[in-house]
């Protein structure tokens, strides 16, 4: 990692760490109190981001990109069934297992920070899109209808279940997502009931 990247991380790290540490709301943190915890100029600091806001934004763009990236280079691959399902359960578990220790903070300024709150929609329309692909593929047979709703609750479930993660443990989280995967896989396995 180079002494940009590193600087960067730090920054991001110690934004986090300073609202769970104070319990502090996102407006309760400024930039000038991170950069003199990392003594670091403000204008070093302010090279990266902008606002606290920005921070919120790079985190959740980035945990998006993860899964995206892994999603579009898997999808291409998926020739069977079982590849589709394969890569829909490590989807999910590649997600959960790279949550940051902080997840919990950044989740909650998904909902009400007005770039988060795009980016999430943005998301979602591209997790219902590509997993209806998924599922399409690794549950073949569905009727459209069925194959739409089955979409829907699947993301649905996703958000649900980064909820969840986001405020357990580790041990927790990867005890959960098991039966998460279990639960998804009975629900798919109906082709014409809901």
């Amino acid at each position: 990692m180079d002494k940009k990247t590193e600087n960067k991380v730090k920054i991001i790290h110690k934004t986090f760490e300073s609202v769970k540490r104070d319990n502090k709301s996102i407006g309760n943190v400024s930039l000038e109190e991170v950069a003199k915890e990392l003594s670091m100029p403000l204008e070093e600091l302010t090279s990266f981001f902008l606002t606290v806001e920005d921070i919120y934004l790079n985190e959740q763009l980035r945990n998006n990109r993860r899964i995206e990236k892994y999603l579009e280079s898997e999808l291409s691959k998926a020739k069977t069934a079982n590849d589709a399902k394969a890569l829909f359960e490590n989807s999910i578990r590649m997600y959960v297992e790279n949550l940051d220790d902080y997840a919990d903070a950044l989740l909650a300024a998904t909902f009400y920070i007005p770039k988060c709150l795009e980016e999430r929609n943005r998301m979602k329309a591209y997790l219902k899109k590509t997993f209806k692909k998924i599922i399409k593929k690794g549950w073949p047979g569905k009727v459209e209808s069925v194959l739409g709703r089955q979409t829907d609750l699947c993301v649905l479930s996703f958000y649900g279940l980064y909820e969840y993660c986001a405020r357990a443990n580790k041990k927790e989280r990867k005890d959960i997502v098991e039966d998460f995967i279990n639960m998804l896989n009975l629900h798919l396995q109906d082709r014409l009931f809901f």
